[in-house]
């Protein structure tokens, strides 16, 4: 095994072989952004294994089943797959719930438990408000379950919330005094149905190693090795379930970094990786510095900002690569503008770097920048796709499908039910759903168990009951073809001709080959074959935001996303849009010192994405909830030390008054408005341009675009504000970085865009 532990750590540097090798006792392993954490995760698995460790006592997690399939292939590999095939490693809700179903009667649920996705527990909420006859205009489910879900994270149950007078009078003062009564009978309607959220994965494993010793004893004797990576992103559940399973053997290591620590508002405690040597004092720390992805000035600048956050493990990255660009502040009117900058760059970066539209990002705080982004992608017939974390399964004939199979393998799923009831068309309306419910409410039963009472639903009910019968006896797909004929959804679909129903019968043939490919799967393994549909269900509902992403085609198209939604990519080029005071930071987030840190922590994760060139880009006003916005550029841009920026913001030059943001103009221009002409402007062009380039080849003006940047082999370097009238009289109004703004006729013009 010598030999085979010698291949591991071949190609790792001193400290990433450090904490390979070092496999007993806890430890802390501190990863830098590009530092090659997951390699380094990946060969300590491995290495442990070989060392002799059986691999069924190794328990890896992750956070998404992308990052887990990956790794344990490139385990596989490392040590051969007959030595990594009893690992246990995924997602913590995935790992969790085989715990859970093991022990599901100990805690009151059926083991064929189901899990609903956002969707489900939303209409659940919305369900529970109007059934406590609540104004859900007060009570907006989304809110509610938004709530509910930060009391589980922090594991406060219905109990503990409702003796908590700190919670109660929150609630009060937010309008919502009846919160508690929401959430309990939410939890009280999962558990007749025997479902349980995302949340509630967590919750129960915890109230399992509380309250059941014999599961606890088990579990912490059956794994003498735990491994967590993105530490950093752990909530206060996630931190107690892992400090109780790694008490005996405290073999436990986790790999992560507090600078990109950015899901606070999803629960995630930075106190957890922060403090992670108070909890094991004998700890090994492990500072993995040197960024493999970025060049030197990106590496740098990130770290100029970073170190501005006090709340933080010190650690310095660098990088062996390149010098490479400064940072570049693209400054703009308005945020149309804005957007056709950055398509501009984007436009130049492939015309003279030979870039692919798929090394391009264009990042943002808020969802709702991309509208401009997208327009102005559009107007230049640039491809793009937009990571928002909608997926194939979000479409509204796949939910129809899914509501069946969830409903066959658990038919006291209320949400499916009332899904599927009357899809098709079966002539049940609101009266006779109305009907089942009270029924099921005065029964305290199901509505599928209340709706053999009801004389239309019957044949609904006897149906599913009968293909429920079948799960034992058919593999998912075998199954899931007989409900996609049974349930008349492919006869109802089929039925459209338009583009659309042919479009979405191809969706549910695509959900069935998921379905298939995943029997095939399951059975190419070696180890227990879990391919129940039951199996399928519950692999797709643990699927997070990431790994439902993947299902984009982002073939040859520029990325755009929230920064939050680009944390683990990596692109050649990044835009960073919307660089302004309340909206990056967020002036919603920004309550103290603690929020404006994560704010800033966000911004480190937007520009270590970059492998090659970072761009940051602001406009002075901006369209926000229907009023015009001004607001000062960004205070994290005067953060990135000026070294490693080649336009820093609010130097003295002849275009800019000291201390001034923006070129001297009014406040909002759009293309083919004229702006006033000023006495300062006037007495910007007095001076004598220099001649750049005695080599200077102009282009033809069809081939200039607005918003594009470009030279002039007198004025210099400067931005196509406008162009305006016909060809071949075409005039541009271009703002020059030295000699301010100019109006000239593009066939006399004689420009080229802007050399990098």
């Amino acid at each position: 095994m010598e030999s085979k532990k010698n291949s591991i750590l071949e190609g790792l540097n001193s400290e990433q072989r450090k904490a390979v090798e070092c496999i007993s006792g806890p430890v802390l392993i501190v990863a830098g952004a590009g530092s090659g954490k997951t390699r380094v995760l990946t060969n300590r698995i491995a290495y442990i294994l070989a060392s002799g460790v059986e691999s069924s006592k190794v328990m890896a997690l992750t956070f998404t089943k992308k990052a887990a399939t990956e790794m344990k292939e490139r385990i596989a590999r490392l040590i051969g797959e007959q030595a990594a095939r009893r690992l246990v490693m995924g997602t913590f809700h995935s790992v969790f719930v085989r715990f859970l179903r093991e022990y599901s009667d100990a805690l009151g649920y059926p083991s064929n438990f189901t899990i609903y996705d956002t969707s489900d527990q939303q209409s659940a909420v919305k369900a529970c408000i109007k059934e406590l006859g609540l104004d859900d205009k007060v009570y907006k489910p989304k809110e509610v379950l938004s709530r509910i879900s930060m009391a589980k994270n922090n594991l406060v149950t219905v109990s503990a919330y409702r003796a908590s007078q700190e919670l109660l009078v929150a609630d009060s003062r937010c309008k919502r005094p009846r919160l508690i009564d929401v959430y309990e009978l939410y939890q009280r309607k999962l558990k007749a149905a025997g479902v349980m959220d995302f949340d509630d994965i967590l919750v129960n494993m915890n109230i399992l190693l509380r309250d059941v010793p014999q599961a606890l004893d088990a579990l912490q004797n059956r794994f003498s090795h735990i491994l967590v990576d993105e530490y950093q992103d752990t909530n206060r559940a996630q931190y107690v379930i892992i400090k109780k399973l790694s008490q005996i053997h405290r073999n436990i290591c986790v790999v992560g970094d507090d600078s990109q620590s950015i899901y606070a508002f999803r629960g995630a405690k930075i106190e957890n990786i922060l403090n992670f040597k108070k909890d094991y004092p004998e700890c090994r720390l492990f500072r993995l510095e040197q960024n493999y992805r970025s060049t030197k000035n990106i590496v740098e600048a990130a770290n100029s900002l970073i170190s501005k956050n006090e709340g933080r493990i010190p650690k310095e990255c660098w990088s062996d690569a390149e010098r490479g660009d400064r940072i570049r502040i693209l400054q703009s009117f308005t945020e149309a503008e804005e957007a056709a900058m950055i398509v501009s760059e984007i436009s130049s970066r492939i015309r003279t770097a030979g870039a692919m539209y798929q090394d391009f990002a264009i990042l943002y705080r808020t969802n709702s920048q991309s509208r401009a982004l997208e327009e102005a992608l559009r107007r230049r017939n640039i491809p793009y796709v937009i990571y928002s974390g909608n997926s194939f399964f979000e479409r509204a004939e796949i939910k129809d499908m899914m509501a069946y199979l969830k409903l066959v393998v658990n038919p006291n799923d209320d949400e499916a039910f009332k899904r599927a009831v009357n899809k098709p068309a079966r002539g049940i309306g609101d009266t006779t759903k109305d009907a089942v419910l009270q029924l099921a409410n005065s029964a305290g039963t199901s509505l599928f168990k209340a709706g053999f009472q009801v004389p239309k639903v019957q044949a609904f009910c006897q149906k599913i009951d009968a293909l429920a019968q079948l799960r034992g006896t058919l593999d998912a797909y075998a199954l899931a073809q007989k409900i996609y004929g049974e349930s008349e959804l492919y006869a109802f679909y089929k039925s459209d001709n338009s583009i659309e129903g042919l479009a979405r019968v191809a969706n549910l043939d695509e959900l069935l080959n998921s379905v298939s490919v995943f029997v095939e799967e399951q059975q190419s393994r070696e180890d227990e074959v879990q391919d129940r549909l039951e199996d399928f269900l519950e692999n797709v509902s643990l699927l997070s935001n990431v790994d439902l992403n993947e299902d984009e085609d982002s073939s040859n198209k520029v990325s755009l996303m929230t920064v939050h939604s680009a944390k683990g990519l990596e692109y050649p080029y990044v835009f960073v849009a919307g660089m302004e005071e309340n909206l990056f930071p967020n002036v919603g987030n920004l309550n103290g010192a603690r929020e404006l840190e994560e704010e800033r922590r966000l911004f480190y994760v937007a520009i270590t994405r970059a492998m090659k060139a970072v761009y940051l880009s602001l406009a002075s006003t901006r369209m926000r909830n229907g009023k015009h916005e001004s607001n000062p550029p960004s205070r994290f841009i005067r953060e990135i030390d000026e070294r490693y920026v080649e336009n820093p913001l609010g130097r003295k030059d002849s275009s800019r008054d000291e201390g001034s943001f923006f070129p001297m103009r009014r406040p909002a221009v759009r293309y083919g408005e004229r702006p006033l002409s000023t006495s300062a402007e006037n007495r910007q062009t007095t001076a004598k341009p220099d001649i750049i380039d005695p080599n200077f080849v102009p282009v033809d003006m069809s081939q200039l675009f607005e918003g594009e940047r470009v030279e002039h082999n007198r004025f210099g370097a400067g931005r196509i504000i406008s162009i305006d009238g016909v060809a071949p009289e075409l005039k541009a109004r271009i703002l020059f970085d030295r000699y301010g703004e100019k109006l000239l006729l593009l066939k006399y013009a004689k420009l080229r865009p802007e050399k990098h």
